[in-house]
């Protein structure tokens, strides 16, 4: 096996064993007995769940339409499906997905108006995921009992997403070439691999640069990556509800803010398995309630992440089939 796929194979089991140990510490008796309790609601976290992709799918045809070739709504909504499968999949900082998109949409448009395209959406949706976790910690810290000691490390990794956004943006209008031309001197595989490519970053660099010359964000589309958000704030109240907690819909934005900022900090681990789970069980006690609890939710939304995951790889078998190239970057 290949250095790669054995690092992949080992954070995956680190991150099952994780889980694993969570399980059989609370005990899965309780946890089976919330998850049997909410069955019937299953059908509305997969609905809410096709309903937050379909707005990131919004967003991404609002910038693709606007400054690219375009491409129909609902040939980017199965993609987005499709990538967001792929990214809970790869240890890649939900990247492999993504990296995926330009090439599943090749039938409609080249890789060069594709891969800058995408690199704008994710950078729209970085946008909106740091407004998002600036708003959930503001309604946290004015209207919940924080547990002490938890908001520090939560402004913090903020502070890092913030800042990780702004050198994006950074090198996106300065250009990123070059820098990765000096970097790639220290390993001659790599400077190969850049020089062979070099008209693709200029293309890149230069519809990039286009899109902020323009200066016309489109507010729409960071407001539908927003929205795609509040949606999963939803999931959480609605699980929550159904297993009898009294959590309101502030509470909820709290427990989503400090799990997106968790799974962020752990981005490495495939799926963030044990902990998406390991930081409910942690929310939820710090609130009073019992880790079962917590440990249910993060089963719950396992679950419709798995189903959502299925539905995924089935299309992206689908698409890879009948696939062509239209043209090269």
């Amino acid at each position: 096996m290949k250095p790669k796929k054995w690092i992949k194979a080992v954070l995956g089991l680190i991150g099952f064993l994780l889980f694993l140990y969570l399980l059989l510490r609370i005990g899965p008796g309780p946890v089976l007995d919330h998850v049997a309790r909410f069955g019937l609601w299953f059908p509305v976290v997969f609905v809410l769940a096709a309903v937050w992709l379909f707005f990131q799918a919004c967003s991404w045809s609002i910038l693709q339409n606007a400054f690219f070739g375009p491409v129909p709504l609902f040939t980017l909504y199965r993609i987005k499906i499709i990538s967001d499968s792929l990214n809970a999949l790869l240890p890649s900082a939900n990247l492999g997905g993504d990296a995926a998109r330009a090439f599943l949409i090749r039938k409609h448009v080249p890789l060069r108006e594709g891969i800058p395209g995408v690199v704008f959406d994710k950078t729209i949706e970085a946008v909106a995921a740091a407004l998002f976790l600036a708003f959930g910690l503001l309604l946290s810290s004015l209207f919940v009992k924080l547990p002490p000691g938890l908001m520090t490390p939560v402004v913090v990794c903020l502070a890092i997403v913030i800042a990780g956004i702004a050198l994006m943006i950074f090198f996106q209008r300065r250009g990123f070439y070059r820098i990765l031309w000096k970097v790639s001197g220290l390993i001659p595989r790599l400077r190969s691999w850049v020089q062979a490519r070099e008209a693709q970053f200029e293309s890149l660099e230069g519809n990039l640069r286009l899109l902020y010359e323009r200066g016309n964000f489109k507010p729409s589309a960071i407001g539908f990556h927003f929205l795609s958000r509040l949606a999963g704030v939803l999931e959480v109240f609605i699980v929550l509800r159904v297993l009898q907690v009294p959590v309101n819909f502030i509470q909820a934005v709290f427990i989503t803010t400090v799990v997106t900022v968790a799974n962020t900090v752990f981005f490495i681990l495939p799926g963030q398995w044990g902990v998406t789970e390991g930081t409910q069980v942690l929310l939820l006690q710090a609130m009073g309630y019992p880790a079962a609890v917590g440990l249910s939710l993060g089963i719950i939304r396992r679950i419709r992440k798995l189903a959502t995951i299925g539905v995924g790889l089935i299309l992206f078998m689908l698409v890879k089939r009948r696939t062509p190239e239209r043209g090269k970057a």
